[in-house]
């Protein structure tokens, strides 16, 4: 990761080729993510609450407990290279409300993301994304192509769930210790979050970040 992250001006190319590759751009999210909330928190700056988008949710939940920090990685590292050698698929990033999109999501197409009121994620297929493409576009609705190995939060994850579970399995898992949001649920994560099957969850369903920010919200309120 070191030489993904930080790579000589010779090996620039060949870092960013490989962070392309879902083996090693998640386990460098995680990093990233996880060194910086240390380094907020050498600065003295502790979280009242706590969110994570996909991989980040790890983060959140290393950070409060719920696994510890050689656990994360070696989950990490096992999901990124399960879903690398699945079928490659494409993601759409749509400027819609989710509800108008029902007509437009069907099978293989699933909904990988709601990050925002009006504003979606629709994952699949190459062949099934391009179509959509082309419907959105007759329906005058904005979307565009993310710079994505993999169709993430859809049906294509299906092959690596079972054997990702068991890895899970593996591991020790305890209730939150800091409150942070759940984006599988969009609420507090509680207890669900011990069970090995809310990871497998995790992989395969949308993360609800709109509502999990609306939680949020209404806790500040």
């Amino acid at each position: 990761l070191r030489k993904v992250l930080f790579p000589s001006t010779r090996n620039r190319r060949d870092a960013a080729e490989a962070l392309k590759n879902t083996r090693w751009a998640q386990p460098a999210l995680f990093t990233v993510g996880y060194a910086l909330a240390q380094l907020w928190t050498s600065w003295g700056i502790r979280p009242a609450a706590m969110i994570g988008h996909s991989i980040g949710e790890y983060v959140a939940a290393t950070l409060a407990g719920v696994m510890s920090l050689e656990d994360a990685l070696r989950l990490i590292a096992r999901r990124g290279r399960l879903i690398s050698e699945l079928p490659r698929g494409s993601m759409l990033a749509v400027l819609s409300p989710v509800e108008a999109l029902a007509p437009f999501v069907k099978s293989p197409v699933s909904i990988a993301a709601v990050n925002a009121p009006g504003f979606a994620v629709l994952s699949g297929p190459d062949a099934a994304m391009a179509r959509l493409e082309r419907e959105l576009e007759k329906a005058r609705i904005p979307a565009r192509h993310l710079h994505t190995s993999h169709a993430f939060h859809s049906s294509m994850m299906d092959p690596m769930l079972a054997e990702f579970e068991q890895e899970v399995s593996g591991i020790k898992l305890s209730k939150p210790e800091r409150p942070f949001v759940s984006t599988l649920t969009g609420l507090w994560a509680g207890n669900e979050v011990t069970e090995p099957q809310y990871w497998s969850r995790q992989v395969r369903r949308a993360v609800r970040f709109s509502d999990a920010m609306q939680t949020l919200f209404a806790t500040r309120e």
